[in-house]
């Protein structure tokens, strides 16, 4: 009897250990994201503030229309004022008075790859310009 439950005793631990360690790292990932959604942030409200005009270039490659999805006002935390539709829609209580780095959001293709959500924005490559044959 001992030898049984010692051997379920031995399997019961790894598989802890290994759900610990998951946990450690799914941790670590998530803390990985946010410190680069706070990042983006920082990034996109110096951009849209103070570089204007690398934003409006930036923004003349992105392509696509805003799918209502949210997952732009949760990044770092959730904005207050998002407001979640029973359709799986969102709506934004202050939709007419929104910051610039919101209103424009995304403006680069890694502002697509901070959000966990399906964003259906993309952006296109800077198109080369060629010259006139002789």
């Amino acid at each position: 009897m001992k030898q049984i439950r010692k051997a379920t005793i031995t399997k019961i631990r790894p598989f802890e250990d290994r759900l610990a360690q998951r946990i450690r790292s799914r941790k670590i990932s998530d803390a990985k994201l946010r410190a680069r959604q706070a990042q983006g942030k920082i990034r996109r409200f110096l951009n849209t503030n103070f570089r204007k005009q690398e934003t409006i270039a930036a923004l003349a490659l992105r392509r696509g229309e805003c799918n209502r999805c949210g997952a732009c006002c949760e990044l770092v935390f959730k904005c207050p004022f998002l407001k979640k539709q029973p359709d799986g829609s969102s709506l934004c209580g202050t939709y007419a008075n929104r910051p610039n780095s919101r209103r424009l959001f995304p403006i680069e293709q890694r502002d697509i790859q901070e959000v966990k959500g399906t964003c259906s924005y993309y952006f296109i490559e800077k198109p080369v310009q060629l010259e006139r044959a002789g």
